[in-house]
């Protein structure tokens, strides 16, 4: 069965995020889907998650002292 790597991945060989390969039928992981079902598969978004506050919110920082 033809399936495409959603993860990084080792099935044989070091697969990366868009390679198609076969593997057996049956054969399961969560680091790929098959070729048919892989273009609806959710997309895994690796970006950090940006500070939303860097300069630090008055509670964290101790607010206005005075």
């Amino acid at each position: 069965m033809k399936v495409t790597a959603l993860k990084p991945g080792y099935f044989g060989k070091l697969r990366e995020p868009g390679d198609e390969f076969d593997v057996p039928d049956g054969a399961k992981a969560s680091w790929f889907a098959p070729a048919s079902a892989a273009q609806y598969a959710p997309r895994i978004n690796r970006a950090p998650k940006p500070d939303r506050n860097p300069r630090g919110s008055d509670e964290k920082s101790g607010g206005d002292l005075v």
